[in-house]
């Protein structure tokens, strides 16, 4: 399989890795055979991070508190309306 990451060495930025590639497999420069990183590394670069993640649940969690507290208000406003 073929990634696009460049060489520390010579620059190059095609890199090659075995087709069923497993976490710990190595992704090596197709120039000059030099390791870059393992499989497993380069997938957990790409994806977004554990702080990123975390800062979405954290914000997605204040957002939903905020509309619950929202309809509540609402809610006792109707009922002074009432009363």
């Amino acid at each position: 399989m073929n990634y696009r990451i460049a060489c520390s060495r010579c620059g190059c930025t095609d890199a090659i890795a075995p087709d069923a590639a497993r976490d710990w497999d190595e992704i090596s420069c197709k120039e000059c055979g030099d390791f870059i990183t393992t499989c497993g590394q380069y997938r957990d670069r790409q994806g977004p991070s554990y702080s990123l993640q975390a800062l979405n649940m954290s914000r997605g969690l204040i957002l939903k508190m905020a509309r619950e507290t929202a309809v509540q208000h609402d809610t006792q406003r109707e009922w002074k309306v009432s009363a």
